[in-house]
């Protein structure tokens, strides 16, 4: 079974919106699963109705995926194995396409998408990341108006990797941080629409492309209150860092943090614990503790903790520190988490940019019960006033009813 049968509310003038994913929003184990999870359920209580198209790994259970995603929507998961990299770079080289884009081309995917499109009208397609677009372009192509939706900017991701990268392998990651930065501009021109999630996003892009093309800001939809974990983590206090084994960027920070700046910070307080989730392990170090990916996200998120997101990608939203928030944990952030957030520093989050500012952050949240208060409402405070879902389900709204059904032509 491929499918979840869908028992929205039958709403005069309600929409129906297609969305085409990279991956399925469960379990909600990212940022990327859960933008696009709280995307669905904020459509769905606004009494659109959602459609998801997404691969799957045919190996994986995702029986557990199509229950929880039922009550959401109607999920479509196709089963579909990713091609290896190198017949995606062998394909990417033929073809003049991103690698990234080439080898989440799925040809499954576009197909099953081309049947939904003609079996009922949709109203719009939204494309979830450069890398859907193009499984969501026999739609397109069908007249619906296509929106791109830019979780970041991927041309930027890929340079700041290759600050993170040998020599030989910092050539071609930049090589390909240019081709996809022409294919960004390409599927924003071709785009009905294209959505980012923060104003620093949507400034460099309408730079690029130029007047015309509509790039719209939408915040991410994220609730204001969440439940912590009930599971204490060790450490008085427990600092949480959140980071990918497999994004470079995201691992040598927290290698950092764990080796350079953790032992400045254990000498202010040293009954303080370092947990570093998602499956990153530098070895054993003092009072460092390397957790995997936890399967329920709450788990990195436990009662009296506070979480530190030392340092951010150039692009996109730290969903972590929304996270955080919504858990009515503390956050410790360099600058550039605070202008990606659009936080007030001491009001929604602490600044620290150093081993020794993280040091008195947390020596301030541990000793301050007031201070902990006042940033943890702050906090949530930011989360209602620019994440609700309610508002950001009406901006889609609208900008979904704006567009125009006429098509634009396939994509490159």
């Amino acid at each position: 079974m491929t499918s979840s049968l869908y028992h929205g509310p039958e709403m005069a003038g309600r929409l129906n919106v297609l969305i085409v994913a990279t991956k399925p929003p469960w379990p909600p184990v990212d940022g990327g699963r859960l933008v696009i999870l709280n995307t669905v359920d904020a459509l769905a209580a606004a009494g659109h109705r959602v459609t998801l198209v997404a691969p799957v790994d045919p190996a994986a259970d995702y029986a557990a995926a199509l229950g929880a995603l039922a009550c959401r929507c109607r999920a479509e998961l196709v089963p579909v194995r990713l091609p290896g990299v190198r017949a995606a770079a062998l394909s990417s080289m033929v073809r003049g396409r991103p690698l990234t884009a080439e080898r989440h081309r799925l040809r499954a995917v576009a197909e099953r998408v081309r049947r939904l499109a003609a079996a009922e009208a949709f109203d719009v397609v939204q494309a979830e990341q450069l890398q859907a677009v193009a499984q969501a372009s026999p739609a397109m192509a069908s007249g619906v108006p296509l929106v791109y939706r830019a979780h970041n900017i991927e041309s930027v991701l890929w340079t700041y990797a290759a600050l993170f990268a040998r020599p030989f392998e910092r050539i071609l990651l930049r090589r390909e941080a240019r081709r996809l930065a022409a294919f960004e501009r390409a599927t924003i021109r071709r785009a009905a629409a294209t959505v980012v999630l923060t104003e620093l996003d949507a400034v460099p892009l309408r730079r690029s492309v130029g007047p015309g093309p509509a790039i719209e800001r939408v915040p991410v939809p994220f609730a204001a209150e969440m439940a912590p974990s009930g599971v204490p983590l060790p450490g008085h206090p427990a600092l949480v860092t959140l980071a990918s084994p497999t994004w470079p960027p995201s691992r040598e920070t927290a290698l950092q943090v764990a080796r350079q700046w953790w032992p400045a910070i254990r000498r202010r307080l040293p009954d303080a614990v370092l947990h570093v989730f998602g499956g990153v392990d530098g070895g054993p170090l003092d009072g460092v503790e390397w957790h995997p990916a936890p399967a329920d996200s709450a788990l990195a998120f436990a009662t009296g903790a506070v979480v530190a997101i030392p340092a951010r990608h150039p692009t996109g939203i730290p969903v972590k520190g929304l996270e955080a928030w919504a858990r009515g944990l503390p956050l410790i952030g360099s600058a550039q988490t605070a202008e990606a957030l659009e936080a007030v520093a001491g009001r929604e989050l602490i600044v620290a940019d150093d081993p020794e500012g993280f040091a008195a952050s947390l020596q301030q949240l541990a000793s301050d019960p007031a201070l902990r208060a006042r940033v943890v409402e702050g906090g949530r405070a930011r989360l209602r006033a620019l994440h609700d879902p309610a508002e950001v389900a009406e901006q889609l709204t609208a900008l979904y009813r704006s567009l125009d059904r006429a098509p634009r032509g396939s994509h490159p």
